[in-house]
């Protein structure tokens, strides 16, 4: 499985783009790429942050990508660009960094229930330190 830098990004300004999509900012000017429908799920539209300003921040998980650029045609060549990109957008600080520790706490908890399954048949520390350093 390949390694995705997430990190996490507080979106302090922004607007959508004729294509519908979100271009975030952070306090110190990045940008961020996030997909218009994801802005939607959290209520956001072109049309109604005509009448309903988007409270801000927003918080993003975001990860480099990596894009073919697009010929005249729209067809994709062999330069590529990269761009910085929402996988994932949360109204609350909380609800960002819960999904942004969701794999670590899930290897923690699969790990702890290991331990537990393993004392319970009896298995020798040594065992269990034997089975944790095994890759799944």
């Amino acid at each position: 499985m390949n390694t995705v830098v997430m990190q996490i990004v507080a979106i302090h300004s922004g607007n959508f783009s004729d294509k519908g999509n979100f271009s975030g900012y952070n306090a110190s000017g990045q940008r961020v790429h996030i997909a218009g429908r994801q802005m939607e799920a959290l209520g956001h539209t072109p049309e109604s942050v005509k009448t309903k300003p988007i409270s801000f921040p927003l918080y993003t998980i975001a990860v480099e990508r990596e894009f073919n650029v697009l010929d005249a045609n729209g067809e994709p060549t062999t330069e590529k660009f990269t761009r910085t990109q929402a996988g994932s957008v949360f109204a609350t600080k909380q609800d960002a960094i819960t999904a942004y520790n969701s794999d670590k706490v899930l290897g923690l908890e699969a790990t702890a229930d290991l331990a537990k399954v393993a004392t319970g048949l009896g298995l020798t520390e040594e065992l269990l330190k034997d089975l944790a350093s095994v890759a799944v």
